[in-house]
């Protein structure tokens, strides 16, 4: 052993379980602190997790680090945090807590948050005015001047009046003829929003989770959509915030779920610092947001999935919004599941968490009702409208196998359509997945464009006039012969949102039709810009996919029309008759918000199908209680918990040798954990990599994890699996 005064134990971004030692001279080193390291050839960024006195490195071979930024950029809580992610998803420490934080973060030395002021003229100022200025203080009068006028400036208009405003704010100061006053992340105005009435049921959840403020309860608000789950947690919000210095964390799947929520959140909480941390942000803007939670000057933080590992001195309440959505999700690197991260850190810091949804993942439908012991959510119903007089919508199955369809539509649904133009409201038409979208035939010989990358087919972009992969991006000409037979006949089949657009503008010339998808509202402005425009009418009809389907307010929306229903009926997941369910119980409830009846249309050749059966009522408690049977029977999740393991590479044959070898080795560590053979992923291949994976299905989670402790070592140690990029998935959704 070598006696050192100061060794720092690093965790790096490196697919290493292990951290490493460094010695530093630096007596006020700190747990949390990054620093720059000499790593092999290279300067790395890694953080300090540990300090000791000794290391089994010998001193001569122990390197210093390069240098030290003196920001601590996690406290305890936090460490404890990323330790649970990376022992229960048996994911590197390093890169748990180097994923968490923002990038902007990981350059050294980043410049502390600048603030931002409002100036405006103080009570003597205003009383003496300007001419008590000397006479010779041309600039110093025009600013005072400007203020008389315009009650406060703010720095760019400052700028406007002389670029040497900094010098005349700095003697104004000391002249003590002004006052300042931090500006706001959010310069919009806000309309001062009209506080509702709870009603009974809204009454009842804020008083029963309001008795669990000061300890650790997690609850399950199921609500119907437009029941007001938004307003209970607005109040109790407002009841956290009664503490002195709390925070409170609100999560939501989606950034495009944001804009309306930030903007109801802001009218109600004008006295609170509120912040957003998501995608859409720049670097710095989200280092600043992230900064200000961290600091606890932000007491309210709305965010995506990464905001559930933000540092906050005070937090006091988590909210999941749609805690169902499979966004929550990360599917690249640490694939945690937010909504469990959030859990843990709520019973870790000994606080409240909510969790609200219209359609509950069975996963949290059974912790809240079904688990035998002892419940281990509350559970709070909301089972009706908020709005008064709003009922929910009619849900109508439309029989395409009995009806002709032209074009996606079927004569139904027009004229319901055409109904709701002539009454002046508008219209949601809903494609029900992601993924579906128009592919290239020939009439001949039936030829499809197919990814050479991918096991996919290509999609049709007919204004670019491209075939591009939604997987792996490859993009190319659209052919004007067919590849195979050279027939001239090629036209595309399928329903896209672009050709659902053009359909609509055949039937319908003078309506107002908006397409929206992913690419349409990349940015904050562009989602703003789409609620307004629905706010006030100067949409008539709405196209969309899953990004419209859920937490959006659209008052005078009264019809959905949901296209092409039943590809999820075929699939082999057996997670897809809940996802069906829950999209399309949550598509629906766009419609009818307000005071106006509303109406939805689903077109399906199966409309006597348990889904569409219970859809009909709403009746979302018995298909999940349904569900749940079969899911026991079957011993699937939440009765059982699953691990993924996914293997790809050039040669089929090393993922599978790999994969076997991984098998068998399971196999000999439990005989409590069932281990089934490799296959094949719908996705054979992607982006020129063959694709296998295996799954591992157990009872007992600890029984599970037991054996992952002795497994993934092993995978990592495989000779094969440096051949094959491997990832271990825990609790997967997606297979």
């Amino acid at each position: 052993m070598t006696e050192a005064l100061h060794i720092l134990k690093v965790a790096l971004d490196v697919p290493l379980d292990r951290v490493f030692d460094y010695k530093t001279d630096n007596p006020n080193t700190q747990m949390g602190q990054y620093v720059a390291v000499p790593f092999g050839a290279r300067k790395m960024i890694g953080v300090v997790v540990g300090i000791a006195n000794t290391s089994s490195i010998e001193s001569k071979k122990l390197k210093s680090i390069i240098r030290l930024d003196p920001e601590v950029i996690f406290d305890e809580q936090s460490f404890k945090l990323f330790q649970f992610c990376s022992q229960y998803y048996h994911y590197p420490l390093g890169q748990t807590i180097l994923s968490a934080v923002p990038s902007r973060l990981k350059k050294l030395n980043t410049k502390a948050m600048v603030k931002k002021y409002l100036y405006r003229l103080t009570p003597k100022a205003i009383e003496l005015g300007v001419d008590a200025l000397p006479l010779r203080q041309t600039i110093l009068k025009r600013i005072v001047m400007a203020m008389i006028d315009a009650n406060v400036l703010d720095e760019a208009s400052l700028r406007s009046i002389t670029s040497a405003w900094k010098k005349s704010i700095e003697t104004l100061d000391k002249m003590g003829w002004i006052e300042k006053e931090e500006l706001t992340l959010d310069d919009r105005v806000y309309t001062q929003a009209t506080i509702p009435s709870l009603n009974s049921d809204q009454q009842e959840a804020f008083d029963e989770i309001s008795k669990t403020d000061k300890k650790f309860a997690a609850w399950l608000l199921y609500g119907i959509t437009g029941s007001g789950k938004t307003e209970v947690y607005i109040r109790l919000i407002e009841e956290a915030l009664k503490k002195e210095h709390a925070q409170v964390l609100v999560l939501v799947p989606e950034i495009n779920l944001t804009p309306q929520l930030e903007s109801r959140f802001r009218s109600r909480f004008e006295k609170y610092t509120l912040v957003t941390l998501h995608s859409h942000l720049t670097d710095n803007e989200r280092l600043t947001h992230w900064r200000l939670a961290k600091e606890g000057a932000a007491q309210i933080i709305i965010g995506t999935r990464l905001s559930v590992f933000t540092p906050m001195p005070h937090l006091s309440l988590i909210i999941i919004d749609e805690e169902h959505d499979a966004s929550f999700k990360q599917q690249e690197g640490l694939r945690y599941h937010a909504r469990d991260v959030a859990i843990f850190r709520a019973k870790s810091e000994n606080i409240p968490i909510v969790m609200g949804t219209a359609t509950p993942s069975l996963e949290t439908w059974f912790n809240a009702t079904k688990t035998k012991d002892a419940k281990k959510f509350g559970f709070l119903k909301l089972t009706s409208r908020a709005v008064e007089d709003s009922k929910l919508p009619d849900i109508k199955c439309i029989d395409i196998s009995k009806s002709t369809v032209t074009k996606g539509f079927s004569p139904y649904l027009i004229e319901a359509i055409r109904d709701r133009l002539n009454k002046k409201e508008q219209s949601l038409i809903f494609i029900n997945r992601r993924g579906f979208a128009p592919v290239l035939l020939c009439a001949s010989c039936q030829w499809t464009g197919r990814c050479h990358r991918c096991s996919s087919r290509l999609v049709v972009h007919l204004n670019q006039k491209r075939l591009r992969c939604h997987h792996c991006g490859h993009d190319e000409k659209m052919p004007l012969q067919c590849p195979s037979c050279g027939n001239t006949d090629l036209y595309p089949t399928g329903l896209g949102t672009q050709r659902i657009e053009e359909t609509l503008k055949e039937f319908f010339p003078d309506a107002r039709i908006l397409r929206v998808d992913r690419d349409s509202t990349k940015t904050k402005e562009a989602l703003n810009d789409l609620f307004v425009k629905m706010k006030n009418r100067e949409i008539d009809i709405l196209i969309g996919t899953q990004m419209l389907s859920k937490g959006h307010d659209f008052p005078h929306l009264s019809l959905v029309g949901v296209l092409d229903t039943d590809q999820a009926l075929y699939s082999p997941d057996f997670r897809a008759s809940e996802r069906l369910f829950s999209q399309l119980m949550q598509v629906s409830g766009r419609a009818g918000r307000a005071k106006i009846k509303g109406e939805v249309y689903i077109q399906t050749a199966f409309p006597n199908h348990p889904i569409f059966e219970a859809l009909k009522t709403h009746d979302y408690e018995h298909f999940a209680n349904e569900l749940l049977k079969e899911r026991e029977l079957a011993e699937l999740t939440p009765f059982a918990f699953l691990v993924l393991l996914k293997g790809e590479a050039h040669q089929l044959t090393n993922v599978m040798q790999f994969l076997n070898e991984a098998m068998e080795k399971a196999r000999s560590l439990s005989n409590q954990v069932t281990v089934y053979h490799p296959v094949r992923p719908i996705m054979e291949r992607l982006k020129g990599m063959e694709r296998a994976q295996l799954v591992l299905q157990a009872t007992s989670r600890g029984a599970l994890q037991k054996l992952l402790d002795d497994w993934v070592p092993y995978l990592r140690e495989n000779k094969l699996g440096q051949k094959v990029k491997w990832v271990v998935d825990v609790d997967p959704l997606e297979f």
